[in-house]
């Protein structure tokens, strides 16, 4: 992935007329307030959240909470964070519609198989169906229902999106905007 036209908030916001207003996704980041990188990288930070604006608001993540080699947190931390995660997004965006997206199956590991905290990719999903489903206003992409296996092409090195990766997310995001 060299170029921005390949990435799927690229190509979705091309297919359908949008107007990319804000994009704030970068490497490495969480939902929770842990790991290695600066606190100002996790989801839940205010100034973060702050720069969001727009109609439709877009939030991605979860994955490096769950699989991250420096210190995964434990669920009970997950479910904490994500829930302060919508109910503020919530609460700071009224004028917008709030989607939330089950990080995309990674081959790296097995759906079932668990981290150091005993917990899989499959309870990661259903900690955020199960969280985006008890808040009105909160809608769902549930992109961790879409079978991704090794080797098909989706993931360059099991985790991280290829060319082709990105065009099906696109499809898969657009869909579940309802576009």
């Amino acid at each position: 992935m060299t170029k921005v036209e390949h990435t799927w908030w690229h190509q979705l916001a091309k297919r359908c007329n949008l107007d990319l207003f804000m994009n704030e996704s970068y490497s490495g980041s969480r939902i929770s307030r842990t790991g290695l990188r600066p606190l100002s990288s996790s989801f839940l930070d205010e100034k973060r959240q702050a720069r969001l604006g727009g109609d439709l608001i877009i939030i991605f993540g979860g994955t490096n909470d769950w699989g991250q080699a420096d210190l995964p947190v434990t669920k009970q931390v997950f479910i904490q964070a994500y829930e302060e995660l919508v109910t503020s997004m919530l609460r700071q965006h009224k004028a917008g519609k709030l989607y939330f997206c089950t990080p995309l199956q990674r081959t790296d590991r097995a759906l079932d198989q668990v981290n150091i905290h005993n917990w899989s990719q499959l309870e990661l999903a259903d900690a955020i169906r199960t969280i985006v489903g008890t808040h009105k206003g909160a809608h769902l992409i549930d992109l961790a229902a879409y079978p991704i296996r090794e080797g098909d092409g989706m993931l360059a090195d099991n985790l991280h999106p290829t060319k082709q990766g990105m065009e099906v997310l696109s499809h898969l995001v657009q869909k579940g905007l309802g576009l």
